[in-house]
């Protein structure tokens, strides 16, 4: 069955296809079911455990970069090239992996794509040069991103438009949380039995969370029947699909550097040790976290008194502002002081990216919500693909300082492009 999309987003808030809401008999369940099924927040969890994961699995390589530098006898510009590998792989695998959701739905995908991206994280533990170690970060790449488009499935098939930035807020948390732990227990591991093991054991963590998933989350029944995916002309000519490409493509390259460049600079810039790192660096994660989870929750609260689009802007302007202040890291010469504002940064994006990530669902009909969500994946990872180039080559040649008055600008630019484009249209057209 199939229905004409609007080409005015701001017409309706997460239009629906014809038959996308099934009358509930049998054991089926609706999605009007789903959104108050006690279920959902169990769903939530797990999701929240899966983003851990996927950040630790990602974060151990950038807590130990220097230290697996020293042994593999990789350079600088060596470390950014195994960084594009990943996000190569991320890039193609994320539009790929929304449309492998939006086709079997979040149960299967989650699944499959959490022990693959588990067994290539152990993987890395038996790295002993360049190309083994660009080997094992492409597989991570590759399965990592289908983490996201399937938790964006799940959020939107049981929260309704007042929690799904919860929802979203909750699993975006756990990917901080996750590069919050990730930075003592590969410290920690790698300090008492050797880097290698932190790979090891933490791909072990995720075998075990891919078989919880799949024991006991469920996809609501009704979508069960394997619908056949919007055409990607249909999806391709939606409104303000560009913008969003755009803007999503500089943000996350700013997220980028704090995941596989901050803990780096830190050891370069003021000397942190090891030990150090791990005992210190685990508050600009959490500071992360808290970013996610009060994006989702303030812009969920407003959503009644605004509207949605207006909600998310009413957050993601005043946090995209704050980034401005990247400039002055360089110029930091305290510790604390340091970690403090690259801390508080953090936060903000992070509060950018939940509302950011949200506004897929806002937009864009339930059907083909998680196919753009890929396609955003995508333009994320190319903007971290391309600065990770540059960053290696500017750090080798000219310190960090170049680097942090390039990244913040991004946030700003891309704030004022999203409010030319979708929020000062809301506004005036009195829609949210």
């Amino acid at each position: 069955m199939s229905a004409q999309i609007s080409s005015d987003p701001l017409a309706s808030i997460s239009p629906l296809i014809t038959g996308e809401v099934a009358i509930a008999n049998g054991s089926e369940t609706t999605l009007h079911a789903a959104h108050v099924s006690p279920r959902r927040w169990l769903y939530a969890g797990l999701l929240l455990l899966a983003s851990v994961v996927n950040y630790i699995d990602r974060q151990t390589l950038s807590v130990l970069a220097v230290t697996m530098q020293h042994d593999l006898h990789l350079t600088d510009v060596d470390y950014g090239h195994v960084v594009q590998a990943f996000l190569l792989a991320y890039m193609v695998m994320y539009t790929l992996s929304g449309r492998l959701v939006d086709r079997f739905g979040a149960r299967w995908t989650q699944g499959v794509f959490l022990l693959v991206w588990s067994v290539a994280d152990a993987c890395t533990g038996l790295a002993h040069g360049f190309f083994s170690l660009t080997t094992s970060r492409f597989a991570l790449g590759a399965a990592e991103p289908g983490n996201y488009t399937a938790s964006l499935r799940a959020s939107g098939d049981w929260f309704n438009e007042r929690e799904r930035s919860i929802a979203v807020g909750i699993y975006s948390m756990g990917g901080t949380l996750g590069a919050a732990i990730a930075v003592p227990i590969a410290a920690g591991l790698a300090t008492a039995f050797g880097w290698r093991s932190a790979f090891f054991v933490t791909g072990a963590i995720g075998a075990v969370l891919a078989a919880v998933w799949m024991l006991l989350y469920r996809d609501p029944e009704v979508q069960r029947g394997r619908t056949p995916s919007v055409p990607w002309s249909t999806v391709l000519h939606q409104p303000h699909i560009a913008v969003l490409l755009i803007t999503r493509t500089m943000t996350d390259s700013v997220w980028y550097f704090f995941l596989f460049w901050s803990v780096k600079y830190m050891q370069d810039a003021h000397g942190l040790t090891l030990k150090t790192v791990g005992t210190t660096l685990w508050v600009l994660y959490v500071a992360a976290d808290i970013g996610s989870l009060l994006g989702g929750f303030f812009s969920g609260k407003l959503v009644p008194r605004l509207g949605t689009l207006r909600a998310r802007f009413a957050i993601m302007l005043p946090v995209s502002a704050c980034m401005f202040a990247l400039c002055t890291v360089p110029h930091l010469h305290s510790i604390a002081v340091a970690i403090a504002v690259l801390s508080v940064l953090a936060l903000c994006h992070m509060a950018w990216m939940t509302n950011a990530t949200v506004m897929t669902l806002d937009l864009f009909p339930r059907s083909m919500a998680t196919t753009v969500q890929g396609m955003v994946g995508s333009a994320s990872a190319v903007g971290g693909l391309i600065t990770a180039a540059v960053i290696g080559s500017s750090i080798q040649t000219h310190g960090y300082a170049p680097v942090f008055y390039g990244l913040c600008m991004l946030h700003p630019l891309a704030a004022l492009l999203l409010w030319w484009r979708i929020g000062s249209r809301a506004v005036a057209g009195g829609r949210g």
